[in-house]
């Protein structure tokens, strides 16, 4: 079966400046796939190439049999990727509910009032903080609320980036149930792993492993636990 998202011999940077050096990956549909490794690797920049955030130079991405690698970030979206940034990914001017509701506006609308049900449904936490402004919400409960947005487009392929870095452990394990839900669900996921790297890996299907721009391996989570060397993997040393 060809992978979902297929990324061959890609160089990608800002302006002049290549921070990806001839990166290669597959991922296949409903599979997760945790992107690991050290500060400065290149992870939050590939998800960026991907998204058409950052200038490809070279190489080619294919999403479901269709080369994206010169489409805008909107076309990129309306194929059925949604993307999670680390940073600014809610309205935090606006509360839950409108927040929920502005990503539901480009569904149909019969559909609408039944895709931000099933949000709250996802993650019932949500569900209290309704009428709150994003702006006082948890860290966690922010990444909930994008993850949720994001969905709200039905996405074969969700690109998360480090959606649980800086959360407490409690919120970490709510998170990453509810991501791990969304896969179970059918959704690809692509996930940037910043903290909580063997926790992550054991709710994967893959691992790949990033260092100076590239990728180093790609494997079965599996394995990638089992190794002596994890700590040198993800730390790149």
């Amino acid at each position: 079966m060809a992978p979902l998202l297929k990324i061959e011999n890609l160089t990608a940077g800002y302006g002049k400046l290549a921070v990806l050096h001839g990166i290669s990956l597959d991922i296949r549909e409903g599979e997760m796939l945790s992107l690991i490794g050290p500060n400065g690797a290149g992870k939050t920049s590939l998800t960026r190439a991907i998204m058409r955030q950052c200038a490809v130079m070279s190489g080619r991405i294919t999403f479901a049999g269709q080369n994206i690698t010169a489409m805008p970030t909107h076309r990129v979206a309306a194929l059925g990727i949604g993307y999670v940034p680390q940073m600014r990914n809610v309205f935090r001017s606006l509360t839950v509910q409108e927040n929920l509701e502005m990503s539901a506006s480009l569904l149909p609308h019969a559909g609408q009032a039944a895709a931000i049900a099933e949000a709250y449904a996802r993650f019932p936490r949500l569900t209290e903080r309704r009428r709150q402004h994003a702006s006082a919400l948890s860290g966690g409960e922010r990444q909930m609320l994008a993850i949720s947005s994001a969905l709200m487009a039905k996405p074969r392929l969700l690109i998360l980036d480090e959606p649980v870095s800086g959360l407490s452990p409690g919120m970490t394990d709510e998170v990453a149930k509810g991501i791990a839900e969304i896969n179970r669900s059918g959704v690809t996921v692509l996930w940037v792993v910043e903290e909580n790297p063997q926790q992550i890996i054991g709710l994967s299907d893959t691992v790949a492993v990033m260092a100076t721009g590239t990728i180093r391996l790609q494997q079965p989570a599996a394995e990638m636990l089992r190794a002596e060397n994890f700590r040198e993997l993800f730390l790149g040393v």
